[in-house]
């Protein structure tokens, strides 16, 4: 007989899902569900599934210990509900969406939601390849429904195509592991790929690299990168919002858990499989956004460059390494989503033209006060929080002795500056030619930009209570 009470420690996904269903299916069909409010009642989904996450404890492997359901899992869930309950309310103030299909898109963003959660639980590449594509194809659609911008299905087009190639070829990869070993569970993989790394086999490098594909495609890393620009240009500001952060940190999460399993004589290997491919990634990233004159496009290449200074921490696969992740994340999150808050707001009739942005600092002083905080913090200048961030990482990079990475990622974080600076010169030294028309904002996206500011200052002044937080993190495994 069964036992099912374990299953009830991932009661959150059933949740997630039961109300997925009701949003996407039943929504419509029922005149009483038709007539509640869409937004308040995901916001309020969101608020149960945060409880029921942070009252949970233990660590369950379920599933035929396909899922571990632990302490690192649900720290990221609380993360992904969070930045949905943020998406949600930049949804509600925000004119690109239909109104009329909001139970349609908080279905697609609770089964995506879903597909988050699975990746940070997964300890296993066949769940690993369900909960990606559980999370890659409702975005597809995500993309697809800007009403104001009919580009925004070719770019979804885009979108799908590369994640179909990605996913090809990751699928492809786990069968060459399944060959090679006999087994798909992490903890077995690397065991089972003992002797093909000794020896420096090519199909050892070949099943990693490929394997990986599909998780490097949600970070959108280099050489799966290039659905990023479009994507962002191109889909509703809020989605934007959400596919910068949510997704990514999954990506992020995931890579971290598969590699933590990798045993001592693989680690020079996979070291350097992953410097070069950090390298590569933000240097792509940040010269790709030096001749941009969209800010949705400069931002989609200022994440990409970000996955390049995220991947430095898992490079040294270690703890101190998953640490500096850790304590990145939080301040990756307040500095993207304050921006992109503050883009939604200064572009007026949905322009997002950097140079539509002359002479800002007149029409909404606090919101470009805000808005440059988070730029010179995405910068990583001193005394933004995005600074100590990228020094933790700096930093265990270096004590690992891998200085080409550092050096890389240092010259990286000057070119980064020019872009940044260069939208932050717009909005408060240029001037208009036109007359200037006030901006009719509202308090909430200042008070939400202004919040995200704030504690990108304290932390980059007073970082310790973030630092004893990811210290409690480091050792989750």
């Amino acid at each position: 007989m069964v036992n099912t009470l374990p299953y009830l420690s991932f009661i959150p996904a059933h949740v997630l899902m039961g109300f997925a269903i009701i949003f996407f299916f039943l929504a419509k069909a029922v005149p009483f569900l038709k007539r509640l409010p869409a937004s308040a009642v995901f916001f309020l989904v969101m608020v149960v599934c945060f409880w029921l996450e942070s009252s949970g404890s233990g660590s369950k492997s379920l599933f035929f210990d396909m899922i571990q359901v632990d302490s690192y899992s649900r720290l990221y869930n609380q993360i992904f509900f969070i930045v949905i309950a943020v998406t949600i309310l930049m949804m509600a103030n925000n004119n690109e969406l239909n109104k009329e299909n909001n139970w349609e898109v908080f279905g697609l963003l609770a089964t995506v939601c879903l597909g988050m959660m699975l990746m940070s639980s997964a300890s296993n590449l066949l769940i690993t390849a369900v909960a990606i594509e559980l999370v890659s194809i409702p975005s597809y659609v995500l993309v697809a429904l800007n009403r104001k911008l009919p580009a925004s299905k070719e770019a979804s087009l885009k979108y799908v195509l590369f994640g179909s190639f990605a996913a090809g070829i990751m699928l492809y990869g786990m069968s060459l592991i399944f060959g090679l070993t006999g087994t798909l569970k992490f903890s077995g993989i690397w065991k089972g790929l003992a002797d093909y790394s000794a020896s420096g086999a090519a199909i050892y490098f070949l099943a990693i690299l490929m394997t990986i594909s599909g998780m490097i495609f949600k970070i959108s890393a280099v050489p799966f990168h290039f659905w990023c620009p479009d994507a962002y240009q191109a889909a509703p500001t809020p989605i934007t919002a959400f596919l910068s952060t949510a997704p990514k940190v999954a990506g992020l999460a995931l890579l971290m858990r598969f590699f933590s399993y990798h045993i001592s004589l693989q680690k020079s290997d996979l070291t350097l499989i992953l410097s070069i491919l950090a390298m590569i990634t933000m240097t792509v990233g940040n010269l790709a956004a030096l001749k941009q004159t969209d800010i949705k496009r400069l931002l989609a290449y200022s994440s990409i460059s970000h996955a390049g200074f995220l991947l430095m921490g898992i490079t040294v696969l270690n703890a101190a390494g998953r640490q500096a992740v850790f304590f990145y994340i939080p301040i990756y999150l307040l500095m993207n989503l304050g921006a992109f808050m503050a883009v939604i707001y200064l572009s007026q009739g949905n322009r997002f033209d950097i140079a539509s942005y002359a002479g800002m600092i007149k029409k909404k002083p606090w919101l470009v006060v805000g808005f440059t905080v988070c730029l010179f913090s995405l910068a990583g200048l001193p005394p933004f929080a995005g600074f100590i961030g990228k020094f933790y990482l700096f930093k265990v990079v270096i004590e690992e002795g891998l200085y080409l990475l550092a050096v890389v990622a240092a010259v990286n974080s000057v070119i980064s500056l020019f872009y940044y600076v260069g939208v932050i010169k717009v909005m408060i030294i240029d001037t208009e030619e036109r007359p200037i028309k006030e901006i009719q904002a509202g308090r909430f996206p200042v008070t939400f930009v202004i919040a995200c500011s704030f504690p990108i200052v304290f932390f980059g002044v007073y970082w310790i209570p973030l630092l004893n937080w990811a210290e409690k993190v480091k050792l989750l495994f």
